[in-house]
């Protein structure tokens, strides 16, 4: 409405105005929203996908795998993996770590999520080729 003048066009929307016109992120969405370099379109499919990603887990329960990217904090998310399996093993949680194991399989061949641990999803590289033939 501010750009057809029915409104007064404040200074935060006229920054907003700015923004999209060079295809960034409004500096009110970055303030409440997760950091990324990401253009506008890019970072908009990103929210899309991580809010459908979290709103499948709530409303379908634990995950086969979860797709770490997802998390504005993962390391929380680790934490709390790591806290279960102490609470299941009854062993003091400041004396386990992680272990990872790569696995040729795609997302959609996972049938059941594993009896210990979590599977996660991705993750990627940079400056690295990736030969699946070669993963386990």
């Amino acid at each position: 409405m501010a750009i057809q003048g029915t409104v007064v066009l404040s200074l935060e929307l006229e920054m907003m105005f700015n923004r999209f016109m060079d295809n960034k992120v409004p500096l009110m969405w970055e303030k409440v929203g997760y950091p990324s370099l990401k253009p506008l379109g890019s970072w908009m499919k990103d929210l899309i996908l991580r809010i459908e990603f979290m709103s499948d887990w709530l409303y379908n329960g634990p995950q086969l795998s979860y797709w770490v990217p997802a998390f504005f904090f993962p390391q929380g998310f680790m934490t709390a993996a790591m806290q279960q399996y102490a609470r299941r093993t009854d062993i003091a949680i400041d004396t386990l770590g992680f272990n990872t194991k790569s696995m040729n399989m795609m997302l959609e061949d996972i049938k059941e999520a594993p009896e210990n641990g979590v599977l996660i999803h991705g993750l990627f590289m940079q400056g690295a080729k990736w030969d699946g033939s070669k993963v386990l």
